[in-house]
């Protein structure tokens, strides 16, 4: 398989059906306007394809000063456990140490032994606003 990585913006449809695929569209309840214009504002994003099917993404929020956080780092299941994930980290990781950012993130239990594998640390206890 032959994976292409790219910075540029890909159509709002492609991005839409990724993040329902993830199962993301279901908590964030965005619209594909919406979630297009998230990627227009975030500070870097990478996207992935295979053939012409956007297969992986994820971006930096960023002050672009003194913080980074990585968010949206997903790849569709089938594509999974071919290093997609791990090179969209490492591309957000490189971006973000050239510009001298802080990296943080939040992300579920189950990966945190993927994150310690290229050398991240808890080091923080996440918060939320409950939700009503």
């Amino acid at each position: 398989m032959e994976f292409i990585f790219t910075t540029d913006l890909p159509e709002k449809e492609e991005l839409y059906n990724l993040y329902d695929h993830l199962g993301w569209n279901g908590f964030l309840k965005l619209s594909s306007e919406q979630l297009l214009k998230t990627m227009k504002n975030s500070y870097y994003s990478v996207y992935v394809y295979c053939k012409d099917d956007l297969i992986g993404t994820g971006r930096i929020v960023s002050d672009g000063i003194i913080n980074a956080y990585l968010c949206g780092v997903g790849v569709r299941s089938e594509y999974r456990n071919n290093g997609v994930a791990t090179k969209i980290i490492g591309m957000l990781v490189e971006y973000c140490q050239e510009n001298n950012l802080h990296i943080q993130f939040f992300c579920e239990p189950h990966l945190v032994p993927f994150y310690n594998k290229m050398d991240f640390e808890k080091f923080a206890i996440g918060m939320r606003l409950k939700e009503s």
